[in-house]
């Protein structure tokens, strides 16, 4: 299988309009719990728009993000909102993401949407990354006090899960990480953490880490 890497476009416009149309539909809803048949409904037509890019069947790569936790998507979202994300042109994903910032919506908006996508199943992860999953064990072990012992995540420290996300994004986040292009902001505190955790690694440790990351179950 070929290895899949956000890629450049200039689909700024699709993404704008898909979010702004899926947004619209988010404002009438409730944040009570569980979700709604009419909340379900109206939530999924904003992923949809989501899915211009975060599927393995669009225009530019994003990551997949079904069942990523609810506190996580939201918190991410409003990093965006804020400016804390998407700030440096050289991560061109995160910048295109950032592009439609306006169109995010508030916070009872971004909190369905999070749901939802929370309640969606993980997908299957298909590993394109060649790495010795023994040595990033080892190398793990940097890791395992915010992300868990089996990747689970970590509300309380604001850890995302690693063990749903796929071997292809979780590098390229580490890279960006280590040339400044994620956790710069002042007030992305979690992003400064995961800078200082992983100084000192090449990009061989990077690829080692991920392929171990991979034998983790969902």
């Amino acid at each position: 299988m070929p290895q899949f890497k956000p890629q450049e476009s200039t689909g700024n416009c699709l993404l704008a309009i898909g979010l702004s149309v899926g947004l619209f539909a988010l404002a009438a809803c409730s944040d009570s719990q569980p979700l709604s048949p009419v909340e379900i409904e109206k939530a999924n037509v904003a992923y949809q728009s989501c899915l211009i890019c975060h599927s393995a069947q669009e225009m530019q790569r994003g990551p997949i993000i079904d069942g990523l936790p609810a506190w996580y998507v939201e918190g991410q979202l409003r990093k965006f909102r804020a400016g804390v994300r998407g700030e440096k042109p050289g991560n061109r994903s995160e910048y295109l993401m950032a592009s439609a910032r306006d169109r995010i919506g508030d916070d009872k908006q971004i909190a369905l949407l999070a749901r939802y996508i929370e309640s969606l199943p993980p997908q299957k992860r298909h590993p394109v990354i060649r790495g010795e999953a023994a040595k990033g064990k080892i190398l793990y072990m940097r890791c395992i006090a915010c992300h868990g012992d089996r990747g689970q995540g970590n509300q309380l420290l604001k850890s995302p899960p690693l063990n749903i996300q796929e071997d292809w994004y979780l590098l390229d986040q580490l890279r960006k990480y280590a040339k400044g292009q994620r956790g710069y902001h002042a007030d992305d505190i979690e992003g400064q953490q995961m800078a200082v955790a992983i100084a000192g690694l090449e990009d061989q440790d990077f690829k080692d880490l991920v392929a171990y990351l991979q034998t983790f179950e969902p």
